[in-house]
């Protein structure tokens, strides 16, 4: 492995039976598409071409806020523990609605007493600061959708342009599906029912258009499966055709599903560590 070091740029070359790539998923896509020789020309284990292909992630768009009338003799300052959750609802157990799998929803909500973003001299500021009035709580909500991956959603490396190293820069190619414009309108509408049910007013429901890459927990690319025609990891995420490679983060995923992923990768990369130990120990490795 060639590394070079940020702090006096220096190359320096390290050797090991066995190498784990955890540099969180684009960056994981990009290592393994510059890892290239006479055997690997496009990416170390790239022998389908599908490196860095079925890029995904989760689906932020929807959003929808609401003020409510509870609770007119209680404010709250810095964090709350006013946070809920709504798993999966859609899609469970048959299809029913015009789209693929589902969402989940996060929700917060906030109040702040009205003087606090008032100002004043002499007397008017000290009425505004011991003769406080409560504001209203706010409640808003916000879409974690299922991002259906496709070969199309890919990142490649650019052609001409490098990092200050030298290194060839990734390119991230994706879009919107159909499919997760359908899951946001969907959101809106059953997020909108829910709102006027609890009896919140004001109600705000909106598709923040945002372009994919401005939201979080990306995954793919160096996807998981049986068949090496169709997949670069086995199922012990070793790389197909460089078994003495693993990648154990986003890189690995087939689907985004709606949960957070975090712990899904710590469970993985424990549970190759223990198989990768165990070959070791075989000899295998």
């Amino acid at each position: 492995m060639r590394i070079i070091d940020a702090t006096d740029g220096h190359t320096y070359e390290y050797f090991a039976r066995i190498i784990f790539v955890n540099a969180s998923a684009l960056n994981s896509n990009l290592i393994l598409l510059n890892s290239t020789s006479s055997r690997f020309p496009n990416g170390l284990g790239n022998d389908n071409g599908l490196l860095g292909k079925f890029i995904s992630w989760h689906n932020y768009r929807g959003q929808i806020s609401g003020r409510s009338e509870d609770f007119p003799d209680k404010m709250s300052t810095g964090k709350n523990p006013s946070h809920s959750y709504i798993p999966r609802f859609r899609n469970l157990y048959k299809q029913e609605t015009d789209f693929l799998r589902g969402y989940a929803v996060g929700f917060g909500s906030s109040s702040r007493a009205v003087q606090f973003s008032r100002g004043g001299i002499g007397e008017e500021l000290k009425k505004n600061l011991f003769d406080r009035k409560l504001g209203d709580w706010w409640v808003s909500g916000w879409m974690q959708g299922e991002v259906i991956p496709i070969e199309s959603n890919h990142v490649r490396l650019h052609e001409s342009l490098k990092d200050k190293y030298g290194i060839p820069q990734l390119v991230l190619s994706c879009d919107w599906a159909e499919n997760d414009d359908k899951m946001v309108k969907d959101y809106m509408e059953q997020m909108t029912e829910m709102f006027e049910m609890a009896g919140f007013t004001a109600i705000n429901a909106r598709d923040s258009g945002s372009p994919p890459g401005s939201d979080i927990h990306e995954m793919g690319g160096v996807r998981m499966g049986h068949d090496p025609k169709t997949s670069l990891l086995n199922k012990w995420n070793q790389l197909h055709h460089c078994l003495n490679v693993f990648v154990t983060d986003g890189a690995c995923m087939t689907s985004t599903a709606t949960q957070n992923p975090s712990l899904t990768y710590m469970a993985i990369t424990a549970r190759a560590a223990n198989y990768a130990v165990e070959e070791i120990n075989k000899g295998n490795l």
